[in-house]
């Protein structure tokens, strides 16, 4: 009866062989499909791109040129790429309108970080504090502003920091300016318009991160006569910097 049941077994093993090989290509092709459409809609447009960056300067003028030319052959497929240079990139460096519009974006994006830091960081720790009952419902609050159109939400701070919005008439029903402040078009209402609009990517992993945090690690400190400044700085903080 053992032999019977030794010499029974691999059949039933090789059975299961294709239904593995079949397992295995559903899961090669569920991977590879994610990859094509990255490779066709992505990286292939940003080459071609990073083409036409690198060709002459008016690329848009006379005497036009393909981006990519295969009429003869590979070989001149290569030359095409042979007479690429770095021209236009020396040429935005030396440009002080190019130059100073990326120091300022990067200036601006800098500080626009900091402050959407600076306040979504309370909001992230509250949730993260806050019940578990109430949690879903302050989680749900966070993520609601995204069922709503971008540019829609734009469009509504404009009517609030126009001169004649809400704000400045509350302001001066209040008696606490006598004319309207200028808000729109300058870099106060673009660092408003950051924040408000990347909050919740701030809010988000930072929520998640303090969530899964251990917070006996905070009372041990407490416990051990740390303040509650400094269990926060030497312990919340770092540990939570995955989310930021």
């Amino acid at each position: 009866m053992t032999d019977i049941a030794a010499t029974a077994a691999p059949p039933t093993e090789t059975a299961t062989m294709p239904a593995r090989l079949a397992k295995g290509f559903v899961n090669r092709l569920v991977i590879i499909i994610p990859y094509l459409w990255l490779l066709f809609f992505f990286l292939i447009p940003f080459i071609i791109v990073f083409k036409i960056s690198l060709s002459q300067t008016a690329i848009s003028m006379p005497p036009y040129t393909p981006v990519l030319d295969f009429s003869d052959g590979i070989s001149g497929f290569l030359a095409g790429f042979r007479e690429l240079n770095f021209d236009n990139y020396t040429w935005l460096t030396q440009d002080a309108l190019y130059f100073n519009a990326y120091v300022t974006s990067l200036i601006i994006a800098a500080i626009s970080t900091m402050l959407t830091l600076i306040v979504g960081y309370p909001i992230a720790y509250g949730m993260a504090r806050a019940p578990a009952t109430i949690r879903p419902t302050l989680l749900m609050l966070v993520i609601l502003p995204f069922w709503t159109s971008f540019l829609i939400r734009v469009y509504a701070w404009i009517g609030i920091l126009k001169p004649e919005g809400l704000l400045n008439q509350l302001l001066m029903s209040l008696h606490i300016i006598s004319q309207p402040l200028v808000i729109l078009n300058t870099y106060t209402a673009i660092f408003i318009g950051i924040v408000y609009s990347y909050l919740p990517f701030m809010v988000l992993p930072l929520y998640s991160s303090l969530e899964k945090m251990d917070y006996s690690l905070v009372e041990a400190a407490e416990d051990l006569g740390c303040p509650p400044i400094g269990a926060f700085w030497k312990i919340t903080f770092p540990l939570s910097l995955p989310g930021v």
